[in-house]
This record gives structure tokens, C-alpha cells and sequence, in this order.
């Protein structure tokens, strides 16, 4: 989870200024956070692929990307228990699992990001061009593209599994599971990374959806529709809870690389903080695994009614006695939206 530039066996490693303090630090934050994210991501994320695929046959073109966004992020949250490990006692599953364990996060973490990113275009197409391009569309050309992002990201996470393995550093009594590159090319494949992490990982991804939402704000802006209103408080939720979570990862992350390469020389102090600060916004970025679930729930009512139906078919007096009052809600509303063709009025979410 960390990067590593300290040179030592003919390999690269990182060595923090003091390891003691960076340890110890990481050894009690990470798996408190990372234990929140775990449960709260299993638990959403399984929740809304149970709700989205009991509905395979009338899902819309949104839902399944959803429903992959959601599939990233639950594998994504499964390998969290293996990085608490390592910062409370170091790795102790091996090289093999050390190499799996780190491309199926990287494959998620990618995959994640650029399914926000087809959301975007998804609704782009759906809202600002439906009269050309709408009814066109099929349902095959959006599994393509699932098919394509996964495995675009999937060859973005061989480097992992070429590259990552366990290490016994000098400074430390615990083993970790890290990239590990020749000393000749160490700086040109951690400046590669980095680029590919910065540009991949948020800036792309953060443009394109931010171009997608202002041409729908500019289409939308005399628009009468309440669903398609509603609509867009779900789906620009998600840019914003995004750029929330990632920019400070990747502001601080541009920092180190600017450290890395010489351009900032801070001293020891700095360089704990720095790493300290690497560990606490990599953290937030891992929140957003979490979050997307929550989002629904809180805004999306046909998954808030799905749910509540749910909890009420096994038993739960809450999940009856809320769901009644949700069908009401959306038998009082659903004449108002039912004649947009191009709004979600038919999505299993919202």
C-alpha cells in the first residue's frame, strides 16, 4: 500500500524518516478505517447488487454500470482485512497472495473510478442528446463497454502482479507487501505510476464528468421535469462525494511526487507528515468504496423503497410500516413523471 524509495539489495524501497512513529500511527488508523469501510462497504455494496439484479430484465442502461460500480467495490473493500494485517503485524500471506491481492485492488480501484465515469456519459447521452441518440442505444453496447473497462483496468493491475512482492525491510522487524523494480529503472517506473495514478486514477476521470453534468445543467435549466431534477441530485452526489474523497489523496500524492524528484526538500519532520498524510487521505479516497450505496439510500427512492420492501418480506415491523409510507409517496408522484422517455423514471435505483 505504501511506495517504496529506499535503496537497498538491489531493489527500491520506501524508508520513512522516523518508522517507529509512522508505524505506530498506521498500525492503529488503518484498521480502525479500514474495518469501517469493510463492513459498511460489504454490507452496501452486497445490498445494492442483491437489489439491482433481482431486476435483470428491466434494469436501464445506468443500472448496470451501477451494478458493476457496485461489484468494484465490494471485491475492492474484500481485500481491506489483508492491508489491516500488514500494518498491525506486517504481511504474513506470501508472495503469491501479496502479487493477488494487490492487482485485484488495483483493478477495482481503476474500474471503480471509470464506471463513475460511463454514469456520467450514460446520462449525458440519456438526457442532452434523447431524441438522436436514446432510442438507439442497446443494451449490448453497454456490456461491451463493461467488457472493455474491465479489461482496461485489468491491464493496468498486471503491473502488480508482476511487480509487487514481500520485503523484509532493515528498519523494521515486519514484512511488507510493495512494488520492488530494478535500481535502474525504479525512478522512471514510480514517476510512471504516479502519472498513471494521477491521470487515470482522478484527473481524467474528474474532467470528463465534470464536462458530462455542465452540458446537462445547460439542457436541464429550463427543464420542468421533477424526475430528471431528482435524477441529477443522485448522480451529481456521486462527482461531488468523489472529488471529495480523491483530490486530497491526490494533492498529497503530488507533493511526495514533487519531494520524490527533487523539486521540494522538506526535512524529517515534513517527510512524517507528509507520510502520515498519505496514509490519512489514501484512507478518505478508500471511503468512497462505501459511499455510493449510502448515497442511494438517502436519495434514490426507488432503492430506498426496495430496500425497506426487503426488510419488510423478512419481518422487520420498520421495513413494513416505512415501506407503506414510501408506496405512497410514489403512487402520489409517479403521474408527474411517467411520460419521460429519457429520464430514470424506470430505473431499479432511483
Amino acid at each position: 500500500m505504501v511506495d517504496y524509495e529506499y535503496l537497498e539489495s538491489g531493489f527500491i524501497f520506501a524508508q520513512p524518516c522516523k518508522p517507529i512513529t509512522i508505524g505506530n500511527f498506521n498500525s492503529v488508523f488503518i484498521p480502525i478505517i479500514y474495518s469501517l469501510v469493510f463492513v459498511l462497504g460489504v454490507f452496501g455494496n452486497g445490498l445494492l447488487i442483491f437489489v439491482i439484479a433481482r431486476y435483470r430484465y428491466s434494469r436501464t442502461h445506468t443500472d448496470t454500470f451501477i451494478l458493476h460500480l457496485a461489484v468494484a467495490d465490494f471485491i475492492l473493500v474484500v481485500t481491506l482485512p489483508f492491508w489491516m494485517v500488514e500494518a498491525v503485524g506486517g504481511w504474513l500471506f506470501g508472495a503469491a497472495m501479496c502479487k493477488i491481492t494487490g492487482g485485484i485492488f488495483a483493478l477495482n480501484l481503476y474500474s471503480s473510478i471509470l464506471f463513475l465515469v460511463c454514469i456520467s456519459f450514460d446520462r449525458y447521452l440519456a438526457i442532452v442528446h434523447a431524441i438522436h441518440m436514446y432510442r438507439k442505444r442497446k443494451p449490448v453496447y453497454v456490456h461491451l463497454t463493461c467488457i472493455v473497462v474491465w479489461s482496461f483496468c485489468l491491464l493496468l493491475a498486471t503491473v502488480d502482479l508482476i511487480f509487487r512482492d514481500v520485503y523484509q525491510p532493515s528498519y523494521s522487524p515486519l514484512k511488507a507487501c510493495t512494488y520492488s523494480f530494478g535500481v535502474e529503472s525504479a525512478e522512471g517506473w514510480k514517476l510512471a505510476l504516479r502519472l498513471v495514478h494521477h491521470c487515470l486514477g482522478f484527473f481524467l476521470p474528474a474532467s470528463a464528468m465534470l464536462y458530462c453534468y455542465c452540458l446537462i445543467f445547460r439542457s436541464l435549466w429550463r427543464s420542468t421535469v421533477f424526475e430528471r431534477q431528482k435524477t441529477l441530485k443522485v448522480v451529481v452526489a456521486l462527482v461531488v462525494v468523489f472529488v471529495v474523497c480523491w483530490l486530497p489523496y491526490n494533492a498529497v500524492l503530488f507533493v511526495d511526487t514533487l519531494q520524490s524528484l527533487g523539486a521540494v526538500q522538506p526535512d524529517c519532520s515534513g517527510l512524517n507528515v507528509l507520510d502520515i498524510s498519505r496514509t490519512v487521505t489514501q484512507s478518505l479516497g478508500l471511503v468512497h468504496s462505501c459511499l455510493n450505496p449510502l448515497l442511494y439510500a438517502f436519495i434514490g427512492v426507488k432503492f430506498r423503497r426496495e430496500v425497506l420492501s426487503l426488510l419488510a418480506h423478512v419481518g422487520c415491523p420498520t421495513g413494513r410500516l416505512a415501506s407503506g409510507r414510501q408506496s405512497g409517496k410514489l403512487k402520489r408522484t409517479i403521474s408527474a413523471i411517467s411520460d419521460s422517455e429519457t429520464s430514470t423514471s424506470h430505473s431499479v435505483i432511483w
